[in-house]
């Protein structure tokens, strides 16, 4: 319960976050942007806390069931937008962000999915594989909020129409920087899960569904990327590219986890089952 405390602390900063980011674009005043990242900066610690507290108590990086997972890949949301979005002053791409992950949060404690989950002992690949792919979709989320915020500023820009708390929006050029290099990152990480998943996937049965639907996320950031130099693409078009492909992960993963057994192990390695020799909690 200590854990679970750790991560309700961080849903609440979260939203303290959210509620003074509401405030800064209706005063319309940019000096509340560096209280939205103290505010978002205690949310992710408290979020550090639940994720060491509880992969101290099941001996495990903590991705072993769906309330871990969640937690996990609002941690990488927040990261990557203290990595990136900070550093360009970009106080509304974290006021944007601060919703969804105290959403995420307080989802994840309410939800009944916080269940232990037998583990085969397949050492660190098998976190490797899974903390990669949540630090791209940490990425690749990010880079869907600069790419909505661009996709909302370009229209307003268009229509002439702009309101007073219009000024504490960013420029289109740093949008579009933090949204490209989340983009590299995000598919070079997402490419580094994949193929860890490959080779812990050959020691047990494949999965068709989830290798397809892996694929097809991998070719569609694979698109993304080539979009501007190869493709020739608009920003306008990349953009709504970023926002559709991290909707369809958002939307699609977790029923195709649901279905998949690709990280069911312990039915494919001798030893390994509910309670097997080789399986740890």
């Amino acid at each position: 319960m200590e854990d679970r405390l750790w991560l309700g602390l961080a849903g609440l900063f979260a939203f303290l976050g959210a509620l003074r980011g509401a405030y800064m674009c209706g005063s319309r005043s940019k000096e509340s942007g560096r209280l939205i990242d103290l505010f978002l900066l205690a949310a992710w610690g408290c979020q550090s806390v639940f994720l060491y507290l509880r992969g101290r108590s099941i001996g495990h990086c903590p991705i072993t069931n769906l309330l871990e997972t969640v937690a996990f890949l609002g941690w990488a949301l927040f990261l990557m937008y203290l990595l990136v979005g900070s550093a360009y002053r970009l106080s509304v791409l974290g006021f944007c962000t601060a919703p969804v992950v105290s959403l995420l949060d307080f989802a994840a404690l309410i939800a009944p999915i916080d269940r232990a989950k037998p583990l085969p002992k397949l050492g660190w690949p098998l976190e490797v594989h899974g903390t990669a792919l949540l630090l791209a979709y940490g990425a690749l989320g990010i880079g869907a909020v600069a790419a909505l915020l661009y996709l909302f500023e370009d229209r307003t820009l268009k229509s002439r129409r702009v309101a007073g708390w219009f000024c504490t929006f960013p420029a289109l050029g740093d949008l579009l920087v933090v949204q490209r290099r989340l983009l590299y990152l995000g598919f070079v990480l997402l490419t580094a899960g994949l193929l860890v998943g490959v080779l812990l996937s050959a020691r047990g049965n494949w999965d068709w569904v989830k290798l397809f639907w892996s694929v097809g996320v991998w070719l569609l950031y694979l698109v993304l990327v080539c979009a501007r130099g190869i493709l020739h693409w608009s920003p306008r078009r990349i953009a709504q590219g970023m926002v559709c492909g991290f909707l369809f992960v958002l939307l699609t993963f977790w029923l195709i986890n649901s279905w998949s057994r690709a990280h069911d192990f312990g039915s494919h390695l001798p030893g390994c089952g509910a309670s097997g020799p080789l399986c740890e909690r």
